[in-house]
Parts: C-alpha cells; sequence; structure tokens
C-alpha cells in the first residue's frame, strides 16, 4: 500500500488501517518514489491537496498512478475541494470502478471496506469425548 499525503493525522489512520489489514504501508514523495514502490504495492492513496517538493502536481502523480494496471488507485481531498475531486473522477472514469475519488470524510467512512482488517485464524480445540460410559 503506497500513500503521498502531508496530512500526519489522516496518514496515519490511513496506514494504520492498512496495518490491519495485514498490508505494509509506504509514504512517498514523488513520481520516482512511486515507480520505485508501485510494483508491489496493491493500493495507492492520493491526497489531491498536497503540493509535491519537486514541482510535481498531484495530478501528474495520479496520471502516474494510473499507469500501474494492477493497483487500485484512492484519490482524495476535503469536501470543499469540489474542483479537485471532479477532475481527478473524470481522469479516472475511463478506468473503470476499480479506482475510487473521496472526500477526506468518505474515505474514512469506507477505509474498513477498502482495507479489510485481518481476522487472525482462532484454532479450534479439538473435540474430546467425555470419559465415562454410554447413555
Amino acid at each position: 500500500m503506497i500513500l503521498f499525503t502531508s496530512d500526519l493525522m489522516f496518514g496515519s489512520k490511513v496506514l494504520g488501517a492498512a496495518k490491519f489489514a495485514g498490508l505494509r504501508g509506504q509514504g512517498i514523495r514523488n513520481r520516482a518514489s512511486l515507480a520505485q514502490h508501485a510494483p508491489g504495492a496493491s493500493h495507492f492513496f492520493l491526497d489531491l491537496e498536497t503540493e509535491l517538493t519537486e514541482g510535481e502536481s498531484p495530478e501528474e502523480l495520479l496520471d502516474a498512478a494510473l499507469g500501474h494496471p494492477h493497483m487500485r488507485v484512492f484519490a482524495f481531498a476535503g469536501h470543499l475541494q469540489a474542483d479537485r475531486l471532479r477532475a481527478a473522477q473524470a481522469k479516472i472514469a475511463p478506468f473503470g470502478a476499480k479506482h475510487e475519488v473521496h472526500s477526506r470524510g468518505s474515505l474514512s467512512t469506507r477505509l474498513v471496506a477498502i482495507l479489510p482488517p485481518v481476522v487472525p485464524a482462532v484454532p479450534v480445540a479439538p473435540v474430546v469425548p467425555a470419559a465415562g460410559g454410554s447413555s
């Protein structure tokens, strides 16, 4: 699982959900880092409001992520960023329902469905017949 955000609180929420889902989370900062980690990632969470220090834009990072067909892309932004959310939705629409665009609140609500927690297997003790006679 790959994450691009500068929002430490929200980022820790996404990384925590990934951990409970049994996934290793990796933060990235640019397209080169995305290219390095994408081959082993199943999910990519992209904060559309975060600016990249190298002069790249989140939109360019979204384009790069969509070039990795094995990865599910989840773009998100605050609910007041309607233009960015609509632009991201238009960009991912040709790729089908595999990818999603959410407001932060919507993504927060859907995290458990997107990254379901791993339920540890509980060993079942063998049934041992009671000692004694039969009825």
